[in-house]
């Protein structure tokens, strides 16, 4: 790994702990507070349009009733998604307004296998500035390796979410050429991310929930992580003195941001 070494702060779905998620108000909300990055899941409609939304159906997210609420995304039009309400009157946005609305970092995470090649031909088409804020990534390796088909150039690489680091992921990371892992932080060991270190790729810690996750990403020396508070996540890696020892830019950041 090469220094100085930069640390990135991701706000989960945008900032879940004060705006709807994953929706325009949540990742303004983000930026507001100072994320470096900010994490998305694409979805795809009937119709072709790539569009944010964690769970298959908005069951569990609409702010109010909906004939849709048990329908797949994938099973309705563009129109009737657009008329579900997200919360605080948010709609469930497109990944073109998307990266319209934001300037920081973007995780995108393929949540729907069947997004993956339509996701890579709309960023093959997007300015270069686009294009290279974004870091594609998915738990599910054959989504990586169909978007890495269908376009392999312009984005900041691809990632792996690594659920279990007992299973087999170190032939997908290699056959990928992964840029970054994701590792649950209870997982996470010393000799796991400098292995990783050691084969080129950096280490990323999901989530960060409080002081004792803080504790775990300077003990095994991680670059990154998420959260779904990042206001507090910041205060708490700030207010570890090894931790800003380093990431001396870290606090700086913060300053340019807001």
């Amino acid at each position: 790994m090469t220094t100085p070494r930069s640390f990135i702060l991701c706000g989960h779905r945008g900032n879940m702990a004060d705006a709807p998620e994953n929706t325009l108000s949540g990742f303004a909300s983000a930026e507001g507070v100072g994320v470096d990055e900010i994490e998305l899941d694409v979805r795809t409609t009937v119709d072709g349009e790539l569009v944010i939304l964690h769970d298959r159906t908005v069951r569990r997210t609409a702010a109010v009733r909906t004939p849709f609420l048990d329908v797949p995304i994938e099973r309705l039009t563009f129109a009737q998604v657009r008329g579900i309400d997200m919360g605080t009157g948010q709609q469930i946005p497109t990944f073109a307004e998307t990266l319209e609305s934001t300037s920081v970092l973007l995780q995108v995470e393929i949540k729907a296998p069947n997004a993956a090649r339509p996701l890579a031909r709309f960023l093959e088409q997007r300015p270069a500035a686009d294009r290279d804020r974004c870091l594609i990534t998915s738990f599910d390796p054959l989504s990586l390796a169909d978007f890495r088909d269908e376009w392999t150039g312009g984005a900041r690489g691809l990632a792996l979410h690594i659920p279990d680091v007992t299973d087999n992921w170190r032939d997908h990371a290699d056959r990928l050429e992964l840029s970054t892992v994701y590792i649950p932080v209870p997982q996470l060991t010393p000799a796991l991310v400098a292995e990783q270190h050691d084969s080129g790729r950096r280490v990323a810690a999901s989530l960060i929930e409080g002081p004792d996750d803080v504790r775990r990403i300077v003990e095994t020396n991680v670059d990154a992580t998420a959260s779904n508070s990042p206001a507090y996540a910041r205060q708490l890696l700030e207010s570890n003195e090894e931790f800003v020892a380093r990431f001396p830019s870290f606090p700086a950041d913060l300053a340019k941001t807001v």
